[in-house]
């Protein structure tokens, strides 16, 4: 299977007057997971809908396979790049096993009827993320953390090869949260998706993703392993927060702990009584 690529170059991205992304780019590993981070309203969620064609960059391009998204059909371009987006909504009343239909509509011709691939990529989406069980459920009914292993549903039976995350775990409590990330490197290693993740929580960034992308101000400040861009230099420089960056003891990542004004004062000795 072919392993797709995505990259940006350049990109100028805004809403109206007001810009957001400032000559960004953006080379993102092929088949592996990537995490952007950085603090509120730095571009983040901007990046995404431009990679994903949503918003068009007033300059720079984004490239699929090394060809401007923008000159990709669109139903094409839906068959190889999802989007999941920031607390997506369903219709009232809609079963699992029928919003997760909506993910074939990519596939769907003007004169084509609903085949065997259909039935069998929907069959396929729910078992990998384990809602074959709630398939007859009203989405209503679910909870946080079934609901958006619903919509991971939803985006696997596209079968695309690229997976876009903005904020996969927002509003789940920490287990849902571990929940979710574990199914995406699921995903990953069993169908080589490519998952590109917005992502609030640096440590769960870290722990999960093979590639870190540090954003400030609409450009990127560090990018590369974890080991490399999560520091407290980098954690000072985006976030304003005063750090110590350990290894992680259960997954030998580095591990972020927050300062603060009342927290402890002297990073190297806890740095010492860690190791």
């Amino acid at each position: 299977m072919d392993v797709p690529s995505l990259t940006a170059g350049g990109l100028r991205a805004g809403y109206g007057t007001r810009p957001i992304l400032n000559d960004l780019s953006l080379d993102l590993p092929a088949g592996g997971i990537s995490a952007i981070v950085g603090a509120n309203a730095c571009g983040k969620s901007t990046l995404l809908r431009c990679l994903s064609r949503l918003l068009r960059p007033d300059a720079g391009e984004v490239l699929l396979d090394g060809r401007s998204v923008r000159d990709i059909p669109t139903k094409h371009l839906a068959r190889k790049l999802g989007l999941l987006p920031q607390s997506p909504l369903a219709p009232d009343g809609i079963t699992v096993a029928d919003l997760v239909s909506h993910g074939r509509h990519p596939h769907q011709g003007l004169l084509s009827r609903w085949s065997h691939a259909d039935d069998v990529a929907v069959a396929d989406a729910l078992e990998a993320t384990r809602t074959a069980d709630l398939a007859d459920r009203s989405v209503d009914e679910l909870s946080g953390g079934q609901r958006q292993r619903v919509w991971i549903a939803m985006a696997l039976a596209q079968e695309t090869g690229i997976l876009l995350l903005d904020e996969p775990t927002t509003f789940l409590d920490i287990a849902h949260q571990v929940e979710v990330l574990d199914l995406l490197v699921d995903l990953n290693r069993s169908r080589g998706t490519m998952i590109v993740m917005v992502l609030h929580d640096l440590n769960l960034a870290a722990r999960y993703a093979g590639h870190l992308v540090a954003m400030l101000d609409g450009r990127i400040e560090a990018a590369g392993a974890p080991e490399e861009v999560l520091t407290e230099t980098m954690v000072e420089r985006v976030f304003g927060l005063r750090s110590v960056v350990i290894t992680d003891p259960t997954s030998g990542k580095p591990m972020m702990l927050p300062v603060g004004r009342h927290g402890i004062a002297r990073g190297d000795a806890l740095k010492e009584a860690v190791t």
